[in-house]
């Protein structure tokens, strides 16, 4: 029971997509910005933080904002971890020169900041309906 290249060990048979549906939902969860699993810490601060974001723009951002946002989430985790490493250093200059992180350091806040105003850096503050209003006004009493 060989086949060309040795006894069949099991498996699909040759020509099966099974590998192509897996890695179509691999690059999709990655499209998405879902590359980390639910249940890590990381996961619910970056979450907690596009929440954040979202909501100051007024909520219900279109998908070309909601990419945007996601890159900002991205380049503020990624700002945090290299003002961590650097505030570890000695020293930030070394023979003269300043650290290369530090050079990449600014670009990914230039890079944020730029995002930032693309998507507005204005806080919109959502227009409550007088029902909405009257219905806060009986909760709260």
């Amino acid at each position: 029971m060989g086949g060309k290249n040795g006894p069949h060990r099991g498996g699909p048979p040759n020509g099966n997509l099974n590998a192509m549906t897996h890695g179509l939902k691999h690059y999709r969860r990655l499209l998405s910005g879902d590359g980390l699993k639910k249940t890590t810490s990381l996961y619910h601060a970056l979450r907690e933080r596009e929440k954040e974001l979202i909501d100051a723009l007024g909520g219900d951002p279109s998908p070309q904002e909601r990419i945007i946002i996601a890159d900002c989430v991205k380049n503020i985790l990624f700002i945090g971890s290299i003002d961590r490493y650097l505030m570890g250093l000695k020293r930030l200059v070394r023979k003269g020169h300043a650290h290369p992180v530090l050079t990449v350091r600014t670009q990914l806040s230039a890079h944020l900041r730029e995002n930032l105003r693309t998507v507005g850096l204005r806080r919109v503050v959502v227009q409550k309906s007088l029902e909405q209003i009257l219905e806060e006004d009986e909760d709260g009493k």
